[in-house]
């Protein structure tokens, strides 16, 4: 939503109250030089992170023309988040942010290039991509934590708020730029020029990140013993009132809604007949949806509590994905996945800022390593699962499964922390 903050100036001046009782405007974030830069420099990767993502699961499908091996590529990636991502809070609170962002970059930005080379040479094969996506996990495991927890050290606990709002846009606005690029990249040149144009825009990243000069630096845990920083972190979050429940429908909404996406190449291919052209149309559509709901999340808290923004949410996403599942055009499914792209957002950026709104500086990093597990640890699995229920019954009535199952466990958690509903 870079692109779409101009049209939006009107609404810049807007403050909304935050849980822990500070004010602050929307694109209040902006006002600091840090984060401007760090803003520009992750649109550029992440774009290309997403034209790899579209590039990588046709490129998957291509080769297999299987819907589990979708799921498998995603499981495997979320193997080493599973196994790392609690641990890596730990060095997130002890060592500065910029130093994991690094070298989770430098990692990233090696599986890019490799898998362009592969690919250029003709040589890419099923388990070449398998042992990159572990890799690719490795990083993912070190680099998401990393950017949710930097954003205090970029413009204070003052516009906190509105730093995870805005970093919910950079994020979802390279969900738009991503795939439409590689709608046209993939057609006309082919998957491989996908994956050299992400390895290079991680150039850039790093080049922000070597700019950055951090005027507010988070308290920082003292001593550095990892079993007992990782054992309290987890004692923190897990008897939390507020958190603990957040977290839990982290884990459900990307175990059972966020990893649609994961097989959409099959869906657009199967069911669309739209292999590369009708991908690239939905993973846009999604993006755009995305993009509009980070955008607007803080105006929409202004005037709705954002435990009520949570409940709608859940209602909203299980709706219009049960709707995406039977649609039997491009147009038609491209609205319904922009509205999916819409509440699965909303909803993960209003429970991103009532954490973070929560949660002290010294736990920051180890609480958000939790919530990030959810996509990269919990989420593949489901994914996993997803793929082979897609090969054995088709890969609409997965899907409808699969997102009805979601929402009814999440109200089924709003119905027994009625706390969460209450937020404001």
């Amino acid at each position: 939503m870079a692109t779409a903050t101009e049209s939006s100036s009107h609404i810049m001046a807007s403050a909304t109250t935050v849980s822990d009782g500070l004010q602050v405007k929307t694109f209040a974030a902006m006002q600091h030089p840090n984060f401007r830069t760090y803003f520009a420099g992750q649109i550029v990767s992440l774009s290309g992170t997403w034209m790899q993502t579209v590039a990588q699961g046709w490129l998957i499908f291509h080769l297999t023309r299987n819907e589990f091996m979708l799921g498998l590529v995603a499981c495997i990636a979320g193997l080493p988040a599973l196994l790392l991502s609690p641990v890596a809070g730990v060095f997130i609170d002890r060592f500065p942010r910029r130093n994991t962002l690094l070298i989770s970059n430098l990692l990233l930005m090696s599986v890019a290039f490799i898998m362009a080379v592969l690919t250029f040479n003709d040589t890419i094969a099923i388990w070449h991509v398998l042992v990159l996506a572990v890799l690719t996990g490795i990083g993912n495991a070190i680099d998401a934590p990393s950017r949710q927890s930097i954003i205090a050290d970029l413009v204070g606990q003052r516009d906190l708020n509105s730093g995870i709002v805005m970093n919910a846009t950079m994020f979802n606005t390279s969900r738009v730029i991503g795939p439409a690029l590689a709608g046209i990249i993939l057609t006309q040149y082919g998957p491989a020029w996908c994956f050299l144009l992400n390895g290079i825009s991680f150039l850039v990243v790093i080049g922000t990140l070597l700019a950055l000069r951090i005027e507010h630096v988070s308290p920082r845990s003292t001593g550095f013993a990892p079993l007992a920083r990782l054992k309290e972190g987890w004692q923190f979050a897990s008897q939390h009132h507020i958190i603990a429940p957040l977290l839990l429908l982290a884990v459900i909404s990307s175990a059972l809604t966020t990893n649609i996406c994961s097989i959409l190449p099959a869906f657009a291919d199967t069911v669309l007949h739209a292999p590369k052209d009708g991908f690239a149309i939905l993973s846009t559509a999604t993006g755009i949806g995305a993009a509009t709901a980070a955008l607007l999340a803080l105006v929409v808290s202004k005037y709705v509590r954002r435990g009520t923004i949570v409940g709608v949410m859940i209602v909203f996403t299980t709706l219009t994905t049960t709707l995406a599942a039977n649609a039997t055009t491009v147009p038609v499914a491209a609205v319904f996945f922009l509205g999916y792209g819409f509440g699965i957002i909303l909803l993960f950026v209003t429970v991103n800022t009532l954490i973070q709104s929560h949660v002290p500086d010294a736990f920051r990093g180890r609480v958000m390593s939790l919530y990030t597990l959810t996509f990269f640890g919990v989420g593949p699995f489901g994914a996993l699962v997803l793929g082979l229920l897609a090969s054995l019954i088709g890969t609409p009535p997965a899907i409808m499964i699969y997102t009805l199952s979601g929402g009814l466990l999440s109200l089924l958690v709003v119905a027994r922390a009625r706390q969460v509903i209450q937020l404001t």
